[in-house]
């Protein structure tokens, strides 16, 4: 990769987008000059006024202050002011549906949305902030009450809009039940007279109505009334005259210094943009939309597909150094012994291999030190909010938005892209005894996810009665617990000569237990360019897979096997191409993958390679060796 500037169709795109909420700033701070109003630039646009002149270069909005004076006194002027043949105002007056605290400058004729606002038929035009700064008392006691009982009126109108609680909500049950049980117009009520319970005094605390910031107890109203004339990208807006110790409250005193460049991301899901009248005002790319949201789409699949091959290679070089065993399992080992491997070519879930245990062991212990800092080797003893049985590669500097992460761990647990390392073990020859050790070994790792996952109060409400009951046998036993009971049992028969072995996970291979012989020592095979290990005997590894499963992707599969057969013109066309249900299905597991600067450059954002202290774009090579220590991305 070329250290200059990257100018690709995410670069275009995010600066439209930025440009296109410019002009709600506009407007806003044409109506609040024309009546004395005041209002800061907020949060990280005024972050990004201060270190970078403007936006910060992958942020995608605008945040805006307003006292609670000066927020009262524009929404009674915004109404007749704002130009509405180009914006419209959300708020609760305009809009029944909107429970948001804060109010919306919306740009009309153009569309934004995320998964959420989906669900709720919701639409959306590209917007503008505005939040309210309102006074708390000074008595410490007093200002914790209001603010903590305000965290939970704006989490109960988050759960009437959305069903989601938000992540720092320790009472989740009180937020259940006053999202369906209080009538809005109640938490309204209160939620205004905490809001006002200072009138017209002026204490030195305040909070803003994001609900994020809602219970951190408020920051300092020093110099809140001080305003000044500040540039921003070319225009003259208002912000804080005392920006600087505002933002190390906000940010911390290393608040100019750049975040590691795996961090430069946007923490908003788009699912949908269109810049409508605004679109040929920019030199935007075709199908523009494909680059900010997180909809997959068959170039950068194609893209995940290529970089997980990437990784299976280096795990192969390892294992060939040292004589380990493994093996490519899953979809990946049948299309290949199938001999339909273009149809590997287009990502449906990361790769999965597994390794008899002792070669699974002896690689766990050297895979860091071999693999560097490119990677982290991830289980529950590299990395404790990690709780599954099996090891995961991921490739550090990227992120996956991986469903079966537990919600809250996303800022926690190093959630790279990543390949499946998967333990096996012995089993019994005996059949019943044999399918007696796997059910035990399934039940007990499902305890273990359902435990680490979903063991709150939300999900015994919305759960089945047989849900109910396991959440109830688990409730005595710790994960730790759970895990050694796990370790014990998987390991159970590794001192016994067996003609089977065992999927440690119970759930994550094509097969619970297959045969040794099956498997055997391994055949080295190319695959889509590279050499790879997998099962010596073909078509026994077949006629077992197939007969235990019967879904469209092995049907679909010995459809293009007949194409590539009769009909081979149209066999690669058939093998490269995917279709809407199936990225939906990637969808659902997976709903977003960032592979930053691994990505093919089109979806690559240049500001990911930039080092602002050497004034350089990184090669990837640089970028591996930036963080002397791997895991400082993580922690920040």
């Amino acid at each position: 990769m070329e250290t200059t500037e990257l100018i690709t169709g995410r670069d275009k795109t995010l600066r439209a987008l930025q440009l296109v909420e410019l002009e709600g700033l506009k407007e806003i701070d044409r109506i609040c000059r024309k009546h004395n109003i005041k209002y800061s630039l907020g949060g990280g646009t005024h972050l990004g006024q201060e270190r970078h002149g403007g936006f910060i270069p992958w942020d995608d909005d605008i945040d805006i202050d307003m006292t609670a004076e000066n927020y009262n006194k524009f929404m009674q002027v915004a109404m007749d002011e704002i130009d509405t043949n180009r914006f419209f105002l959300r708020c609760r007056k305009t809009d029944k549906t909107h429970l948001r605290t804060q109010s919306r400058l919306e740009i009309k004729f153009t569309k934004l949305g995320t998964t959420y606002w989906d669900k709720k038929q919701l639409s959306a035009g590209l917007f503008v902030d505005i939040f309210k700064l309102s006074y708390l008392p000074n008595n410490k006691f007093l200002r914790k009450i209001v603010a903590s009982s305000l965290f939970y009126i704006r989490c109960a109108e988050n759960y009437k809009m959305f069903h989601r609680i938000a992540k720092k909500a320790k009472h989740k049950l009180l937020v259940i039940f006053m999202g369906k049980f209080i009538p809005k117009k109640v938490l309204f009520y209160v939620e205004d007279k905490l809001t006002t319970c200072c009138g017209d005094r002026k204490t030195d605390w305040l909070l803003d109505d994001s609900i994020i910031n809602g219970n951190h107890g408020g920051f300092s109203s020093k110099g809140i009334n001080d305003y000044k004339d500040i540039k921003f990208e070319g225009i003259t807006v208002m912000g804080k005259k005392d920006a600087h110790n505002w933002l190390i409250d906000l940010y911390g005193k290393h608040y100019m210094e750049w975040l590691p460049p795996a961090s430069r991301i946007s923490h908003h899901q788009w699912t949908k943009l269109d810049f409508g009248i605004y679109t040929p005002k920019y030199d935007l790319p075709e199908n523009y939309e494909k680059y900010l949201t997180i909809k997959y789409h068959p170039e950068n699949l194609r893209r995940m597909q290529e970089v997980s091959l990437e990784m299976i290679n280096d795990i192969h070089k390892i294992c060939k150094k040292y004589n380990l065993k493994y093996f490519v399992s899953n979809i990946n080992s049948y299309i290949k012994l199938k001999d339909v491997d273009e149809y590997g070519e287009i990502f449906r879930e990361p790769f999965k291999i597994a390794m008899p245990r002792e070669d699974y062991e002896k690689f766990s212990k050297i895979a860091q030190k071999e693999l560097g800092n490119k990677y982290f080797y991830q289980t529950n003893k590299t990395d404790k909010e990690y709780k599954y049985s099996f090891a995961r590669l991921r490739l550090n500097y990227t992120y996956i938005r991986d469903n079966n992460i537990p919600k809250g761990l996303e800022n926690k647990i190093n959630s790279g892209f990543f390949v499946s390392i998967i333990p096996l073990d012995n089993t019994l020859d005996n059949i019943k005894k044999r399918k007696k050790h796997e059910k035990k070994v399934r039940y007990l790792n499902h305890f273990i996810s359902l435990k680490w996952k979903h063991y709150d109060i939300r999900y015994f409400l919305k759960g089945n009665l047989k849900t109910k009951i396991k959440m109830l046998i688990i409730l005595p036993f710790s994960l730790k617990k759970l895990t050694k009971k796990l370790e014990k049992l998987t390991t159970k028969y590794n001192n016994i000569n067996t003609n089977y072995y065992i999927d440690s996970t119970g759930y994550q291979l094509d097969y619970r237990t297959i045969e040794k012989n099956i498997l055997g020592d391994g055949q080295e095979l190319q695959y889509n360019g590279y050499n790879l290990i997998f099962p010596s005997n073909n078509e026994k590894y077949i006629k077992y897979v197939e007969s235990l499963e019967n879904s469209d992707t092995y049907n679909n599969i010995k459809a293009l096997n007949y194409v590539k057969n009769n009909y081979n013109e149209s066999y690669l066309q058939m093998a490269q191409s995917i279709s809407e249900d199936e990225i939906k299905k990637i969808q659902k597991k997976y709903n977003g993958c960032f592979l930053t600067y691994y990505d093919i450059p089109e979806y690559q954002l240049s500001v990911l390679r930039y080092d602002e202290k050497r004034k350089k774009y990184l090669t990837n090579e640089e970028i591996i060796n930036y963080q002397k220590n791997v895991h400082d991305v993580w922690k920040r």
